[in-house]
Parts: C-alpha cells; sequence; structure tokens
C-alpha cells in the first residue's frame, strides 16, 4: 500500500488547519475582511495548482493572516494578490508567500480617494513613444502600441496618475534600471520575474511613482510588505531598494534565502554574504532623490 500524500489529503489537512485558525484570522484581519472568504478561495487556488496545495500548512495560514492584515484576497478573478509557491533551503519544504499584483498596488493608490485615473504600461522596441518635458507646455508623453506583428523587446515602462484636482505624475523608467532591481529581488530568476515579467515591469514603475502619490497607512502597509518580501526585511536593504528604484548606481543583493530547486552549496553561501557585505557598503553611500 502506497504511503504517498495525495492531492486530496494534502487539500483535506489545509482546509482543517485554516478552519482551526479562523478565530485567529479574524482577531488579525482589518475591517470588513471576510475570512471565509479569504480561506475559501486559497484552497480553491491550492486545489487548481498542485505546487500551493504541496506547501506546508503554516506557510499558508501566514501568508493568508498577511492578506487579512493588509484586506487583500489572495486569488480569485480580480487578482490583486496571489500565493506563490518556492522551495525554501532552510526547511526543506515549498512555503508559500503573499505577492502583491501590480494591479492590487494600483487599487490600493486609488483608495486614498483622490486618483481620478491610473495607469502603468509597458513599451517594446517596435512601438512609438515620446516623453517630453516644456517649460512652457508642460510635459507630454505619447505611446502608440503595436497590436499587428511583432512590438519587439521590452525596453520602457511608465505609470501616469492623474488627480482629482487636474494635476498629473509621469514616470518613465529604462530597461537597464528595472532590470538593476529585478537582479536585487530574492526571486530575480523564478515565480513573477521569470513568468510574468511584464506585469513585473508594471509593478516596478508602479513603485517608483507611488513614492509621491498619497498613499493610506493601510497601502503604506501593503507596500512594506511588497518590499520587504521581494527584497528582504532589514532596515538597511529595504530602505536602499525603495530609494534605487529613483538613483542610478550599483545595487546587487545576494543573499536568496528561497531558491525553486533544493540545491545547496556552502561556496555559494560564502561568497554570497561576502557579496553582500559589500553591497551594504555601497548602498550607505546611496543618496535618496
Amino acid at each position: 500500500m502506497s504511503t504517498a500524500i495525495t492531492k486530496r489529503q494534502r487539500l483535506e489537512t489545509l482546509a482543517e488547519f485554516l478552519n482551526n485558525r479562523r478565530d485567529s484570522l479574524m482577531a488579525i484581519a482589518a475591517e470588513g475582511v471576510d475570512v471565509r472568504k479569504v480561506t475559501r478561495i486559497a484552497l480553491f487556488e491550492a486545489a487548481k495548482n498542485e505546487k500551493i496545495a504541496e506547501c506546508t500548512p503554516n506557510s499558508m495560514y501566514l501568508a493568508l493572516a498577511k492578506a487579512c492584515e493588509l484586506n487583500l484576497v489572495a486569488g480569485g478573478v480580480l487578482h490583486r494578490c496571489a500565493l506563490v509557491p518556492r522551495w525554501s533551503k532552510a526547511k526543506r519544504a515549498m512555503e508559500a508567500s503573499l505577492i502583491v499584483e501590480y494591479t492590487g498596488l494600483m487599487e490600493l493608490v486609488r483608495r486614498s480617494g483622490e486618483i481620478a485615473n491610473f495607469v502603468a504600461r509597458v513599451v517594446h522596441e517596435n512601438e512609438h513613444f515620446e516623453h517630453n518635458f516644456d517649460l512652457e507646455s508642460g510635459e507630454t508623453l505619447k505611446h502608440t502600441p503595436c497590436y499587428d506583428g511583432n512590438p519587439g523587446e521590452m525596453r520602457l515602462a511608465y505609470a501616469v496618475c492623474h488627480f482629482k484636482d487636474g494635476q498629473k505624475q509621469v514616470e518613465v523608467m529604462r530597461r537597464d534600471q528595472i532590470e538593476r532591481i529585478r537582479r536585487a529581488s530574492k526571486y530575480s530568476d523564478s515565480g513573477p520575474w521569470a513568468d510574468h515579467t511584464e506585469e513585473m515591469w508594471r509593478k516596478t514603475v508602479i513603485r517608483r511613482i507611488c513614492k509621491y502619490l498619497p498613499l493610506t497607512p493601510e497601502a503604506q502597509k501593503v507596500f512594506a510588505h511588497d518590499i520587504n518580501d521581494e527584497f528582504g526585511n532589514t532596515p538597511l536593504v529595504a530602505d536602499s531598494i525603495i530609494n534605487a528604484i529613483a538613483v542610478d548606481g550599483p545595487l546587487e543583493i545576494e543573499d536568496k534565502g528561497l531558491e525553486p530547486e533544493p540545491k545547496e552549496s556552502k561556496a555559494k553561501g560564502v561568497v554570497a554574504k561576502a557579496k553582500t557585505n559589500e553591497t551594504q557598503q555601497a548602498l550607505l553611500q546611496e543618496q535618496p532623490t
């Protein structure tokens, strides 16, 4: 008789685990959060995705606790955030992480009540794009997407926010700037950066423009979680990443605690630690714009 745990057994174990902790999720949840809906959608996502079903129940609980605290639903038709399975070298098991999608960040910005319209797009090599500054006519941006034929490689990402008082904020990022942020991510070669690259380009420029936008305390919590989850939760690293989104210069962070494959290397760890120490010294010299 096989001792392998079936997917159905994993789902039943997860459902029981989360049901036993529903009261604690309700205590953590922000006002108005439907905890039953959050857990129900999470179980549905686990039923669809074998890797999510393989995540430890405790990591699923922690991810959903953060979702409840931040008033977000992981999965579902709106796709504001997602449960992403990752291999933990430390625990030698699949663990779930709560990843906020770019649409979730945009929704949070709109909750301030001061935003009339908010868009973020990617520009490809074969598309017409103009971005100009003029003291008399002001700032102009023109983008003609390529809907027929090959649009080419991605080269820019931009975000435009229109305020209800008529003002607007525009941010444009080049490919080298975005790639610099990607390389600093703990998940630079896996997860959304590998599977949904264009969405991550949008998310990166949204993070940058949000430095200049009004954010509710709730939105500030989500952005802090998002930065810390992807780049690390130490103040030095988190603050430097936020500033680096708006400045140029060396930015390499190699301490990647979660990897897609269960491979370990002591030599790699020593090198990574040395690089991290050098990076932190460099980051201390960077000045925010």
